[in-house]
Protein backbone atom coordinates (compact mmCIF):
# COMPACT_ATOMS: atom_id res chain seq x y z
CA UNK A 1 0.00 0.00 0.00
CA UNK A 2 1.49 3.36 -0.95
CA UNK A 3 1.02 6.48 1.12
CA UNK A 4 1.17 10.07 0.00
CA UNK A 5 3.79 11.98 1.87
CA UNK A 6 3.96 15.73 2.19
CA UNK A 7 6.86 17.16 0.20
CA UNK A 8 7.79 20.71 1.19
CA UNK A 9 9.78 21.27 -2.01
CA UNK A 10 6.80 20.56 -4.29
CA UNK A 11 4.63 22.83 -2.17
CA UNK A 12 7.11 25.71 -2.34
CA UNK A 13 7.47 25.30 -6.11
CA UNK A 14 3.73 25.57 -6.64
CA UNK A 15 3.58 28.63 -4.39
CA UNK A 16 6.41 30.26 -6.32
CA UNK A 17 4.36 29.97 -9.52
CA UNK A 18 1.34 31.76 -8.02
CA UNK A 19 2.61 35.36 -8.41
CA UNK A 20 3.33 34.64 -12.07
CA UNK A 21 -0.17 33.31 -12.59
CA UNK A 22 -1.71 36.29 -10.82
CA UNK A 23 0.29 38.77 -12.88
CA UNK A 24 -0.65 36.93 -16.07
CA UNK A 25 -4.29 37.02 -15.06
CA UNK A 26 -4.06 40.73 -14.19
CA UNK A 27 -2.38 41.55 -17.52
CA UNK A 28 -4.99 39.57 -19.46
CA UNK A 29 -7.80 41.33 -17.59
CA UNK A 30 -6.23 44.76 -18.27
CA UNK A 31 -5.80 43.92 -21.95
CA UNK A 32 -9.44 42.86 -22.20
CA UNK A 33 -10.62 46.07 -20.51
CA UNK A 34 -8.42 48.17 -22.83
CA UNK A 35 -9.82 46.35 -25.87
CA UNK A 36 -13.39 46.81 -24.63
CA UNK A 37 -12.83 50.54 -24.03
CA UNK A 38 -11.25 51.01 -27.47
CA UNK A 39 -14.21 49.28 -29.09
CA UNK A 40 -16.61 51.55 -27.19
CA UNK A 41 -14.72 54.66 -28.32
CA UNK A 42 -14.60 53.48 -31.91
CA UNK A 43 -18.36 53.13 -31.95
CA UNK A 44 -18.92 56.78 -30.97
CA UNK A 45 -19.72 59.36 -33.61
CA UNK A 46 -17.21 62.02 -34.61
CA UNK A 47 -19.28 64.77 -32.96
CA UNK A 48 -19.38 62.88 -29.67
CA UNK A 49 -15.63 62.28 -29.76
CA UNK A 50 -15.09 65.97 -30.43
CA UNK A 51 -17.36 66.89 -27.52
CA UNK A 52 -15.40 64.76 -25.05
CA UNK A 53 -12.08 66.25 -26.14
CA UNK A 54 -10.57 63.98 -28.76
CA UNK A 55 -8.55 66.08 -31.21
CA UNK A 56 -9.60 66.08 -34.82
CA UNK A 57 -7.24 65.16 -37.62
CA UNK A 58 -7.17 68.81 -38.71
CA UNK A 59 -5.91 69.87 -35.26
CA UNK A 60 -3.03 67.41 -35.46
CA UNK A 61 -2.03 68.64 -38.94
CA UNK A 62 -2.06 72.30 -37.86
CA UNK A 63 0.11 71.60 -34.82
CA UNK A 64 2.79 69.90 -36.92
CA UNK A 65 2.87 72.75 -39.45
CA UNK A 66 3.74 75.36 -36.83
Amino acid sequence: MSTNQYSPSSSSQSLAALPGLFSLRARAWAAWKRHRNERALESLSYDTLKDIGFPSVDDAVHKTEQ
